[in-house]
């Protein structure tokens, strides 16, 4: 059995390359050959901002909330939707909405680094529109591994810098008897794991929250991975929503 080291060695994800088009990267193979995702074609991407700096993802699942990561908690958040650039003060069809309330997983951490999910509310419900869009969660959990999924976010590129603008890659899921194998002194059934091929694509520092999206479902949320990101055979850890949709309606339902 191979365990993996430090794998809570990050907590902030990033994409290595990655260009998408409506659910799709058509990324090159090399994290030298990164592209630009297309404006918009992940409208369900959200940007947590805590004093004017970015430092998680998040996923518009409802009118007026949105997932993410649990080990992103702040006591107030400003959330940006719709957003392509961080750079950009105001982006055509963005919004930037305060938020106050955030609800951790009672069981987060219990054990060390299991459920890893929050709900944030926002102040303000916002309309659909060609930029902003809420997703659906998976009601289904992943295969027994091989399902191509798209993972995007604004995290550190494989240089170390930050993107300008929203990066994506796509990755396959990896089976559940690897994943615990890797991970097996802290892996727990609401984890899974995706990326470690030999591309390098991979989730990594800044990309903490954000979505895993597959078959045009919110399968999964970044969560954490090895201090250095990318490598192969190696993958990262989402969280696995399939196992919450109940807590996430009546969280909802109850706020």
């Amino acid at each position: 059995m191979t365990t993996a080291g430090n794998p809570w060695g990050w907590f902030l994800g990033h994409l290595l390359l990655g260009v998408t088009a409506q659910g799709v990267c058509m990324g090159a193979t090399s994290v030298l050959a990164s592209l630009t995702t297309p404006p918009h074609s992940q409208p369900w991407q959200a940007a947590l901002f805590l004093e004017n700096e970015f430092f998680c993802g998040g996923v518009l699942v409802h009118p007026q909330w949105v997932l993410s990561a649990a080990h992103c908690f702040q006591k107030s958040y400003t959330i940006g939707l719709g957003l392509h650039s961080l750079e950009a003060d105001q982006e055509p069809g963005s919004q930037m909405i305060e938020a106050h309330l955030s609800i951790q997983h009672p069981e987060y951490n219990k054990p060390s680094f299991a459920n890893d999910l929050m709900l944030i509310k926002l102040e303000e419900s916002v309309p659909s529109s060609d930029t902003i869009q809420d997703i659906s969660i998976a009601s289904q959990c992943p295969g027994a591994g091989g399902d191509s999924c798209l993972v995007s976010g604004w995290g550190r590129l494989v240089n170390g810098r930050l993107p300008k603008v929203l990066q994506c890659v796509n990755i396959s899921v990896v089976s559940e008897k690897i994943c615990s194998e890797l991970y097996a002194h802290v892996y727990h059934p609401s984890m899974f794991c995706a990326g470690g091929g030999q591309d390098q694509k991979d989730s990594c520092h800044g990309d903490s929250g954000g979505p895993l999206v597959c078959n045009g479902s919110l399968q999964g949320l970044v969560s954490f991975g090895q201090a250095q990101c990318g490598q192969p055979y190696v993958p990262s850890v989402y969280t696995n929503l399939c196992k919450f949709t109940d807590w996430i309606q009546k969280t909802i339902q109850a706020s």
